[in-house]
């Protein structure tokens, strides 16, 4: 059986994956990822988590004492999220002056929330095999009420708002979404309706 690897250090994505109760272990990218441009908004997220997990899996390979029992296998999930509107990608503020820029922007507005997911095997077994097992992506709408300053302030006042694409999480922010169309878990960071099939398939998730 495969060794379940998130790469990923989202603690939304954390806590989705340990909800169906699979054990796994996290080892994050070391890419800058907002060094990596693709043609299109969409382009970017899926590439992003495409090279995320081909940078673990390099990772891996280079290094198979990272687990204590070495297995030859792994499953490497890895995924990107971003905020679409007006064609414009919003990914995680820099700072809090950025940060009440997009939730303004977002203010009584509909946008497209993006995860994408890419999965990997890894079998040192086979002369460091790699398969393609999941390259996929979830699209939600969600809207927004009218915000005032004093929301976004207070709302700020209590999130670390740098760790999210586009500067809100869902459990949080419910007081000024109106509306979300869609997977729910894809707008916190890790589409299941994706996941849950392939863990099934690979035998890691059973009734």
């Amino acid at each position: 059986m495969a060794k379940l690897i998130l790469a990923s250090s989202s603690l939304g994505r954390e806590k989705l994956l340990s909800y169906l109760n699979v054990p796994f272990k996290i080892i994050p990218s070391q890419l800058d990822e907002d060094k990596i441009k693709g043609s299109t908004p969409l382009e970017t997220i899926r590439l992003r988590a495409r090279l995320k997990g081909e940078d673990v899996a390099g990772i891996i390979l280079n290094s198979p004492q990272i687990s204590p029992r070495n297995p030859d296998r792994y499953l490497i999930i890895s995924a990107d999220s971003g905020a679409i509107i007006n064609e414009n990608l919003i990914g995680k503020p820099d700072d809090k002056k950025e940060a009440v820029s997009i939730l303004k922007m977002l203010s009584g507005r509909t946008h497209q929330f993006i995860t994408a997911v890419y999965i990997l095997k890894v079998d040192n077994s086979k002369s460091n095999y790699l398969k393609i097992i999941q390259d996929n992506y979830s699209t939600s709408q969600v809207t927004f009420r009218d915000l005032s300053d004093e929301d976004i302030k207070l709302y700020l006042s209590l999130t670390d708002y740098t760790r999210y694409a586009a500067g809100y999480r869902l459990i949080g922010s419910q007081t000024f979404i109106t509306q979300i169309l869609g997977s729910i878990s894809n707008v916190i960071g890790l589409p299941l309706e994706v996941i849950i099939p392939v863990l099934k398939k690979e035998k890691l998730l059973r009734p």
